[in-house]
């Protein structure tokens, strides 16, 4: 793998976060790192000529999972963060537990094989299951994906039938197969998957799902809640809502969140934006559900690569920052791809990463955008809105 900025340690205050107060400021504070009994959250910055997105999680006992691996020339990009993080959190080890592949499209998952050359799966390779390849899809991905579970004999967690090399069979789905324990109660669930959740079927409501272009297959993306202790983050792939003539799953799923999951009217503490922050994602009635304008403070975050030309959309970021929806918090990204549009309150980190750490076993958590260069532009902590419905943030920032 190829050389990364080497990252700093944190201090000792920073470790021994106060479980009565909202972290006070940490000025000219150190990129965060994995700690010990608190989860963390990684979205990757890739840059490039290829698209790509990925990100990685780590539980509060140090399992590794990643979700989305990115283009096939992205492997390095993402093993950095993978030796880094082992070599500087004693309780992360080398390796890789679960992978989970929202759907199939080559900046999603073609990343997988040459990963897999350098790093031990020790878990389930998670995937929506070979099922509805049309040319909406990427063919070429999910065979990447299918050979590499057969080159190194990697168990399989297919979502939906039919898994890699099985007879094509009639289409079911069990999102419930996407359950992953993280340690100290921490979870990552699947709560849909290929326009169904809790038994009910897009294509049953509303019509088969797009096969003439792209959208198509996002719209088939896994959906998933990362939980622990009081916090709440959704985690999305590129998942659609009816911008730019998508199918607009996001309504569907939207009412149906409260059936298969303990999200309420509070919405979560962090959204992933679908698609990049394009405007084919992030539809008001799924922002409305998510990301309530109540007040309490929230956070979004998107996954943005060089060559994802126009992201993020101008639509998207008003209706995130123009109504104080996120009162103070705030929209995050990886980038600002060339022709994508800006905003005074989005925080970018220059082709860096987005991080996102919780405190006091999830009460609350640290919000970072790190450069390029490992330095961070700005950190802020947050109460997740389930232990305290507060604006109060800490913030510190490189002008």
């Amino acid at each position: 793998m190829t050389p990364r900025t080497v990252l700093r340690v944190p201090s000792m205050l920073v470790l021994l976060l106060p479980l009565v107060a909202c972290p006070a400021p940490r000025e000219g504070g150190p990129p965060l790192l994995p700690v010990e009994g608190e989860l963390y959250y990684r979205q990757i910055g890739l840059g490039g000529a290829a698209l790509g997105e990925a990100a990685v999680l780590v539980g509060p006992r140090g399992q590794v999972v990643l979700v989305d691996v990115g283009n096939d020339s992205h492997d390095d990009n993402v093993g950095d963060v993978l030796e880094e993080l082992a070599r500087v959190a004693p309780h992360v080890q080398r390796g890789i537990d679960h992978i989970l592949v929202t759907h199939y499209h080559a900046d999603h998952g073609d990343g997988v094989t040459d990963l897999l050359e350098h790093f031990q799966l020790r878990g389930s390779l998670i995937h929506r299951g070979v099922h509805g390849l049309t040319d909406a899809g990427n063919g070429n991905t999910a065979d990447k994906i299918c050979s590499a579970i057969a080159a190194h004999g990697l168990d399989e967690v297919a979502l939906c039938t039919s898994p890699c090399g099985a007879a094509p069979d009639a289409r079911t789905c069990a999102p419930q197969r996407g359950h992953l324990p993280l340690g100290d109660g921490a979870v990552l669930d699947v709560l849909a998957v290929d326009g169904e959740i809790d038994g009910a079927r897009f294509d049953h409501d509303h019509g088969p799902l797009l096969t003439e272009d792209t959208n198509g297959e996002n719209a088939r993306s896994v959906v998933a809640l990362v939980s622990f202790g009081e916090m709440r983050m959704l985690l999305t792939g590129d998942l659609t809502g009816g911008g730019s003539d998508t199918d607009p799953v996001e309504a569907f799923y939207a009412p149906r969140l409260g059936d298969v999951s303990d999200l309420d009217a509070r919405g979560v503490d962090l959204l992933h934006l679908g698609h990049h922050g394009r405007d084919s994602s992030s539809s008001a009635v799924w922002l409305d559900a998510l990301l309530p304008n109540d007040g309490c403070a929230r956070n979004a975050f998107m996954g943005i690569s060089t060559a994802h030309v126009g992201s993020p959309h101008e639509v998207v970021l008003q209706r995130l920052l123009d109504d104080e929806r996120l009162a103070s918090g705030s929209a995050w990204t990886t980038r600002v791809a060339p022709f994508g549009e800006d905003h005074p309150s989005l925080v970018e980190a220059y082709g860096g990463d987005v991080i996102i750490r919780t405190f006091g076993g999830g009460l609350g958590y640290f919000i970072q955008a790190l450069d390029q260069e490992g330095v961070p532009v700005r950190t802020r902590a947050y109460w997740a809105v389930r232990s305290r419905c507060s604006a109060d943030v800490a913030d510190t920032q490189r002008e």
